[in-house]
Parts: C-alpha cells; structure tokens; sequence
C-alpha cells in the first residue's frame, strides 16, 4: 500500500464518519426513518444532505487534531450554519456530536488508540466548546431542549466548560454513549462482527434500546414514555415477531428513537473505522511520524 498524506488520511475518515449516517439510515430499524420511508420529523433525504455537509467539518477536524487545535464544537456551529444557508434540515446533531471527539483524535494507529484519545478529548471540551454549542441550538430552535437535570438548561449554558454541560445530561443515551467510552456503540460493533451489517444494526439497534431509554424520546414525549419503549425494545429483541409490533407503535404514536439510531450510526463508524485502521493506519501513521506530510 502506498504512503499518503495528511490530506488523503483525513479523506478516508471523514468519509467514514459522514457515509456511516447515510448506511444507519439505509437499514430499517423501529420508528426511524429510513430509505424505504420519511417519518413526520426526519425524512432519509435530510439524513443524507446532513451527512454530505458534515464530511467537510468531520475532516477540517481531524486535520486539526493533529495540530491540537480548539474549539472543536465550532465544527458542529459551521455545519448547523452551512445547513441553514443551503436549506438543509440538520437532522444529524446527535450523530454530529458524538463524532466531534472521534475525528479529532482520529490520527493514530489503530481505533482503540484513537478512542483512547477521544476520551480525554471528551473531558477537556471546554467553555469556548460551550458557546459554539449553545449558538449551534439556538440556531436549530429544538423546542424540546429545555431543562435537563437539576434545573440545568441546555439554552443557557453560559460559560461552563462543554464537559459539565455533558455531566448534567449523562440521562440522555447520546450522552451517556459518550461519557462512557462509546459503550454502547462499542455494543452495535460487536453485533456488526458476529451478524453481518444489516442483522448487526438491527440486533444493535434492539439492544442499545433494550440497555437505555432513547434520550430524544425522553426530552420529547418523558420519562414514562422512553422507559415504556425501552422495555419494548427487550421484548422485541428476545422475539423477533414483536419487531413489527413495536415499530407501529412507535409510528402510530411520533415516538423517534433518534438518539438511538445516533448511537448506531457511530457503532457502524467505528466498525468501519476499525477495518480501516488495520488495512491503512500504520502506514499513513507513520509517514506522517517521519514528517513526510505535515499540515500546510
């Protein structure tokens, strides 16, 4: 294999990153909208058009983690910025979110290195992450941010570092996903190796459902609603003829388990990221060691 460049390495991972929201969204799961069918919040044609914007930020970020440059949450203010001015419904802020820390730290040799990194991006996020965030939902006027635990608001995060703010939401699965290394992430990875793709989403989707209440479904709908629908989730996943039942409530009812399926479409990222890494990393690793490619 041929030695590349700084640029191609964040080529190859901002493409990963991006193209693995539009795979989610190509396979059907329960409530999601998919390329079979729009539901009334998220159509798979916003799905898509997010995903093409986020590429360009995905890779501007991983070119700046090897910089160590910050922000990084003003990443997610450009593309929410650049949706708006292209008439694109960014439906992907979950998923957009949870891949900020990843292809920052993506210049490493292998995925256990790169989320080892991750993670202590993710704890380092600070106030100037806080800002660009909060700018990024006033933008996206979500009506359903509002208060999280404690009185604590998503709109008025002030100037506390990013990495408080995410404390104070650990409930929501998003979140949670995050702060806890990609668990559950991880989870749809291991169904991903032992089911094949389609299968894997599915069980990894019921899973990671089954595991945690879905976070959007509970800052829209409650608490009861998103517990009720996780115990579906168990249900499903123990037989399989429950499947289709679920997804009619779910329809019936406008319950989305978008945080979920953000959960999924970083499973298959890093599920892609990892075959990727083992085919290419030490390479373009070390060429860029050696200072063969440095950024302009």
């Amino acid at each position: 294999m041929s030695l590349g460049t700084l640029e191609e390495f964040c080529n190859s991972i901002s493409f990963i990153l991006s193209s693995s929201t539009v795979e989610e969204a190509f396979y059907d799961k329960p409530g999601n909208a998919s390329r079979r069918r729009d539901i009334k919040s998220v159509s798979f044609k916003d799905l898509v058009l997010s995903a093409l914007v986020s590429k360009e930020y995905y890779k501007e970020l991983c070119k700046r983690g090897l910089r160590k440059e910050k922000p990084l949450f003003d990443s997610l203010y450009k593309a929410v910025l650049k949706s708006t001015e292209l008439g694109i419904n960014f439906a992907i802020l979950g998923t957009f979110i949870q891949m900020i820390p990843i292809a920052y730290s993506s210049i490493s040799r292998s995925l256990d290195d790169t989320l080892k990194k991750a993670s202590v991006t993710i704890r380092s996020l600070d106030e100037n992450d806080s800002i660009y965030f909060s700018k990024s939902l006033q933008i996206l006027g979500l009506s359903y941010l509002g208060e999280i635990d404690s009185g604590f608001d998503y709109r008025t995060i002030g100037k506390l570092p990013l990495y408080e703010v995410l404390l104070h939401s650990s409930s929501d699965s998003a979140v949670k996903n995050m702060l806890e290394d990609y668990k559950f992430s991880r989870l749809v990875v291991d169904k991903i190796e032992k089911l094949g793709m389609e299968k894997g989403v599915l069980e990894g989707f019921l899973s990671v459902l089954c595991q945690v209440p879905d976070g959007l479904i509970w800052r829209k709908h409650g608490g009861r609603t998103a517990i009720t629908v996780s115990k579906m989730s168990c249900e499903a996943l123990e037989n399989p003829k429950l499947i289709n039942e679920l997804d009619k409530f779910l329809l019936e009812n406008g319950y989305n388990p978008g945080s979920t399926a953000d959960i999924v479409a970083v499973g298959i990222a890093l599920f892609k990221l990892g075959e990727w890494y083992d085919k290419n990393g030490v390479n373009y690793f070390n060429s860029m060691q050696r200072g063969c490619d440095r950024v302009p």
